[in-house]
């Protein structure tokens, strides 16, 4: 069953066609929420994710209609994938995971999201241990953001798995092409000053073998 997820803020006009779309793509129901600034419990959303089912399919016009943010991305993700429900966005073609490669992205999502919170976990207890040492307070430690890496890493498996442009690998991705070029040179000169290679690092370039992993543990409601 196709469903659809309409969202404007306050002032916004824009919900009607939103719902025109969402019709045309073949949505048999559609939910909507309007934020009013104070209400932040979107009844909408929670009475659709109440009643969908294996193999249902929401359909937005763009992604940020249902996600806010990067951590909320990744909690309705991994919610859709415990119950079997695909998700595709209209204006974004390549959110689309009943195809292998918008399984591939969404799922990349959540492995940068374990990966990243990994990774400041130890950052985090190595710099507290080296501050009692020297009895320093450290700050927060400085690096990519999670939501550029996970752009970069997309138009790079674009670019590399789907023989186009840079420029067009980076659009679909929503990064800019100096963003990417930027990131890229931030890993090359990382990369540069290890003597060893990084199991973590060697995770981000197998994804395929972990998505892979990741189906097969996913459980299915």
């Amino acid at each position: 069953m196709k469903i659809g997820y309409a969202r404007v803020s306050t002032g916004d006009q824009n919900i009607s066609s939103q719902i025109h779309l969402l019709e045309q793509a073949g949505c048999e129901r559609i939910f909507q929420d309007q934020a009013t600034g104070v209400n932040d419990k979107r009844p909408g959303l929670q009475e659709m994710l109440g009643m969908l089912r294996k193999d249902d399919i929401v359909i937005v016009y763009k992604i940020d209609r249902i996600f806010r943010s990067f951590k909320e991305m990744i909690k309705l993700v991994e919610f859709f994938n415990n119950n079997g429900v695909f998700f595709s966005s209209i204006s974004q073609s390549h959110f689309d995971t009943s195809s292998a490669n918008g399984r591939f992205i969404l799922n990349m999502f959540a492995i940068f999201a374990e990966f990243e919170r990994d990774l400041i976990s130890d950052r985090t207890k190595e710099g507290l241990a080296n501050a009692r040492r020297r009895n320093q307070t450290l700050g927060r430690p400085k690096g990519i953001k999670p939501a550029k890496k996970i752009k970069y890493e997309t138009a790079l498996h674009f670019y590399k798995n789907k023989n186009i442009p840079i420029d067009t690998a980076c659009e679909n991705a929503g990064i800019s092409k100096t963003t990417f070029y930027r990131v890229d040179a931030f890993y090359r000169v990382l990369e540069s000053e290890k003597k060893t290679a990084d199991p973590a690092l060697k995770n981000q370039v197998n994804l395929l073998d972990q998505i892979e992993e990741i189906g097969k543990k996913k459980k299915i409601l």
